[in-house]
Protein backbone atom coordinates (compact mmCIF):
# COMPACT_ATOMS: atom_id res chain seq x y z
CA UNK A 1 0.00 0.00 0.00
CA UNK A 2 1.10 3.87 -0.62
CA UNK A 3 2.71 5.43 2.14
CA UNK A 4 -0.07 7.82 3.92
CA UNK A 5 3.07 9.64 5.55
CA UNK A 6 3.89 11.90 2.58
CA UNK A 7 6.00 14.99 4.44
CA UNK A 8 5.57 16.82 0.93
CA UNK A 9 1.08 16.18 0.38
CA UNK A 10 1.00 16.80 4.12
CA UNK A 11 2.75 20.22 3.65
CA UNK A 12 0.33 20.93 0.62
CA UNK A 13 -2.58 19.80 2.48
CA UNK A 14 -1.38 22.40 5.73
CA UNK A 15 -1.41 25.29 3.10
CA UNK A 16 -4.24 24.72 1.26
CA UNK A 17 -6.48 24.38 5.20
CA UNK A 18 -5.02 27.35 5.85
CA UNK A 19 -6.01 28.99 2.43
CA UNK A 20 -9.27 27.88 3.23
CA UNK A 21 -9.69 29.13 6.71
CA UNK A 22 -8.12 32.61 5.61
CA UNK A 23 -11.11 32.14 2.83
CA UNK A 24 -13.86 32.08 4.98
CA UNK A 25 -12.45 34.51 7.71
CA UNK A 26 -12.13 36.93 4.64
CA UNK A 27 -15.68 35.97 3.57
CA UNK A 28 -17.07 36.44 7.16
CA UNK A 29 -15.48 40.00 7.27
CA UNK A 30 -17.44 40.71 4.03
CA UNK A 31 -20.76 40.40 5.56
CA UNK A 32 -19.47 42.22 8.94
CA UNK A 33 -18.31 45.24 6.40
CA UNK A 34 -22.08 44.95 4.62
CA UNK A 35 -23.73 44.53 7.40
CA UNK A 36 -21.81 47.54 9.57
CA UNK A 37 -20.68 50.02 6.57
CA UNK A 38 -22.69 49.04 3.91
CA UNK A 39 -22.60 48.05 0.06
CA UNK A 40 -20.54 51.62 -1.16
CA UNK A 41 -18.06 51.90 1.50
CA UNK A 42 -14.54 52.29 0.81
CA UNK A 43 -13.53 49.15 3.16
CA UNK A 44 -16.18 46.69 1.04
CA UNK A 45 -13.99 48.08 -2.19
CA UNK A 46 -10.73 47.96 -0.48
CA UNK A 47 -11.91 44.15 1.03
CA UNK A 48 -13.01 43.26 -2.82
CA UNK A 49 -9.09 44.08 -3.92
CA UNK A 50 -7.57 42.07 -0.97
CA UNK A 51 -10.10 39.27 -2.04
CA UNK A 52 -8.85 39.26 -5.68
CA UNK A 53 -5.62 39.28 -4.33
CA UNK A 54 -5.90 36.03 -2.15
CA UNK A 55 -5.05 33.13 -4.93
CA UNK A 56 -5.21 29.86 -4.58
CA UNK A 57 -1.66 28.86 -3.43
CA UNK A 58 -1.21 25.97 -6.16
CA UNK A 59 -1.77 25.46 -9.35
CA UNK A 60 -4.15 23.25 -10.72
CA UNK A 61 -1.66 20.49 -11.58
CA UNK A 62 -0.94 20.06 -8.21
CA UNK A 63 -4.20 19.95 -7.01
CA UNK A 64 -4.77 17.45 -9.13
CA UNK A 65 -1.36 15.58 -7.72
CA UNK A 66 -2.57 16.02 -4.36
CA UNK A 67 -5.83 14.93 -5.01
CA UNK A 68 -4.77 11.84 -7.21
CA UNK A 69 -2.78 11.23 -3.85
CA UNK A 70 -5.24 11.43 -0.97
CA UNK A 71 -7.48 9.26 -3.45
CA UNK A 72 -5.16 6.38 -3.90
CA UNK A 73 -4.57 6.47 -0.02
CA UNK A 74 -8.33 5.98 0.96
CA UNK A 75 -8.80 3.55 -1.64
CA UNK A 76 -5.85 1.42 -0.22
CA UNK A 77 -4.33 1.52 -4.04
CA UNK A 78 0.16 0.44 -3.87
CA UNK A 79 0.85 2.84 -6.15
CA UNK A 80 -0.92 6.19 -7.33
CA UNK A 81 -3.77 6.33 -9.39
CA UNK A 82 -4.42 9.30 -11.91
CA UNK A 83 -8.22 8.95 -13.03
CA UNK A 84 -8.72 12.44 -13.72
CA UNK A 85 -7.79 14.08 -17.37
CA UNK A 86 -5.59 16.68 -17.19
CA UNK A 87 -5.43 19.76 -19.20
CA UNK A 88 -2.16 20.70 -21.15
CA UNK A 89 -1.36 23.44 -18.41
CA UNK A 90 -1.74 21.05 -15.92
CA UNK A 91 0.65 18.32 -17.14
CA UNK A 92 4.03 19.77 -16.10
CA UNK A 93 2.79 20.53 -12.62
CA UNK A 94 1.24 17.66 -12.27
CA UNK A 95 4.33 15.84 -12.81
CA UNK A 96 6.68 18.09 -11.15
CA UNK A 97 4.47 17.58 -7.81
CA UNK A 98 4.60 13.84 -8.45
CA UNK A 99 8.76 14.33 -8.55
CA UNK A 100 8.94 16.66 -5.32
CA UNK A 101 6.71 14.05 -3.25
CA UNK A 102 9.09 11.59 -4.19
CA UNK A 103 6.91 9.31 -6.40
CA UNK A 104 8.20 7.11 -8.45
CA UNK A 105 5.23 5.83 -10.71
CA UNK A 106 2.02 6.30 -11.42
CA UNK A 107 -1.02 4.77 -12.88
CA UNK A 108 -2.96 6.66 -15.80
CA UNK A 109 -6.58 5.14 -15.80
CA UNK A 110 -8.34 7.84 -17.52
CA UNK A 111 -10.93 6.62 -20.50
CA UNK A 112 -12.03 10.15 -21.70
CA UNK A 113 -11.57 10.91 -25.59
CA UNK A 114 -9.06 12.81 -25.07
CA UNK A 115 -6.46 10.30 -23.39
CA UNK A 116 -3.80 10.34 -26.21
CA UNK A 117 -3.04 13.92 -25.89
CA UNK A 118 -1.93 13.44 -21.92
CA UNK A 119 -0.28 10.21 -23.32
CA UNK A 120 1.79 12.11 -25.74
CA UNK A 121 2.26 15.49 -22.80
CA UNK A 122 3.23 12.84 -20.03
CA UNK A 123 6.45 11.94 -22.23
CA UNK A 124 7.27 15.47 -23.18
CA UNK A 125 7.10 15.80 -19.45
CA UNK A 126 9.63 13.31 -18.94
CA UNK A 127 7.50 10.44 -18.17
CA UNK A 128 8.23 7.27 -19.57
CA UNK A 129 5.25 4.74 -20.59
CA UNK A 130 6.28 1.27 -19.11
CA UNK A 131 3.03 -0.39 -20.11
CA UNK A 132 -0.35 -1.61 -19.58
CA UNK A 133 -1.64 -2.63 -15.61
CA UNK A 134 -4.17 -3.38 -13.92
CA UNK A 135 -4.19 -2.26 -10.26
CA UNK A 136 -7.03 -3.06 -7.44
CA UNK A 137 -8.64 -0.43 -5.30
CA UNK A 138 -10.87 -0.45 -2.46
CA UNK A 139 -14.37 1.70 -3.46
CA UNK A 140 -16.26 3.05 -0.81
CA UNK A 141 -19.68 1.80 -2.73
CA UNK A 142 -22.45 0.77 -0.30
CA UNK A 143 -21.99 -2.70 1.39
CA UNK A 144 -19.36 -3.49 -1.30
CA UNK A 145 -16.30 -4.61 0.45
CA UNK A 146 -14.82 -6.62 -2.93
CA UNK A 147 -11.80 -4.83 -4.36
CA UNK A 148 -12.25 -3.32 -7.89
CA UNK A 149 -9.66 -4.14 -10.70
CA UNK A 150 -9.00 -1.01 -13.12
CA UNK A 151 -7.05 -1.01 -16.35
CA UNK A 152 -4.59 1.27 -16.70
CA UNK A 153 -1.05 2.56 -17.84
CA UNK A 154 2.06 2.82 -15.67
CA UNK A 155 4.38 5.60 -15.72
CA UNK A 156 7.55 6.12 -14.36
CA UNK A 157 9.18 9.85 -13.49
CA UNK A 158 12.72 9.13 -15.08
Amino acid sequence: MMNKNNAYFEELKRIGHEWEAARIERKARKQQIIDTLGWESDELKAWYEEDAAAKFPFEQGVSKAYRAWATSISRKEDELEMDDFLWEREVTDFVETLRKAGIKTFVYTNQSTAVMENLHQFAAAGCTMEGLCTITRQECRWGDEEPTKVMGIRFSLD
